[in-house]
């Protein structure tokens, strides 16, 4: 891997030491805050986490819980976020996708942390344009079958109530490590097998959310329709790419 693309891990020590602690009181000051299943995440070794996304307040909230330091992925341009929520990822640093299109930097920067047994924080769904579950975009697979890091599907619960009212309770539920998928087919039926271990993940998140938000994977068939009509990807203008 050429030095260009490798993302060294750990880095900024220091820095994020301090901006976790402040970001962490701040999430604990606004919000009952409820962390479960940080065992799952394994000691050492390359690991993934995956969470759902309805909120832009989500990578502070990974961040602080992790037992781990947090490589993430996160949209190079955030135009619909407030100012103060892209300062976090910039203190903090962070591997920039962008939206639309293929980025062979992301990939290469994200397996370059997994290469040096780090962890990987990633959204499979690829950004916050709804507060119901969607599907999760090939990165997640392709990168935990290229890495064959396992992965830790995160369902966060009450982050979009954090901000602006009274303290809300707010839940991080760490499921059981996944293992990475095992693919074996080529053109087609390898984005199939691609496709159907991003679900997988998805499935496990879906487990710790509320029926309403479980997307697809809700027993209602009104909550069924509406994740549907909300899971095409909307960042297609120019603009928003990476955002």
């Amino acid at each position: 891997m050429g030095l260009k693309n490798h993302m060294k891990y750990p880095r900024r020590r220091v820095a994020r030491a301090v901006l976790r602690a402040v970001t962490g009181r701040l999430i604990r000051l606004l919000g009952d805050l409820e962390v479960v299943g940080v065992e799952h995440v394994p000691a050492s070794g390359p690991v993934i986490l995956a969470a759902n996304h309805f909120n832009f307040v989500d990578p502070p909230l990974v961040l602080y819980t992790s037992p781990r330091m947090v490589e993430f992925i996160g949209g190079a341009n955030r135009p619909n976020s407030p100012l103060w929520s892209r300062l976090i990822p910039q203190l903090w640093g962070f591997i920039r996708a962008y939206r639309g299109g293929f980025s062979r930097s992301t990939f290469k920067e994200s397996l370059s942390v997994l290469a040096q047994g780090g962890v990987l924080g990633i959204f499979p769904e690829g950004g916050s344009w709804a507060s119901l579950l969607r599907p999760a975009r090939p990165g997640l697979a392709y990168i935990a079958e290229q890495s064959q890091a396992s992965v830790v599907p995160i369902s966060i619960t009450g982050a979009e109530e954090l901000l602006g009212g009274p303290r809300r309770p707010v839940k991080i539920e760490f499921h059981p490590a996944m293992a990475p998928p095992q693919v074996f087919g080529g053109g087609k039926a390898r984005r199939a097998e691609l496709d159907a271990y991003g679900d997988h993940v998805m499935a496990q998140i879906a487990t710790g959310l509320p029926d309403p938000q479980r997307g697809k994977f809700s027993t209602d068939a009104q909550a069924r329709e509406a994740a549907l009509a909300v899971s095409d990807f909307p960042f297609h203008a120019e603009e928003l790419r990476g955002g």
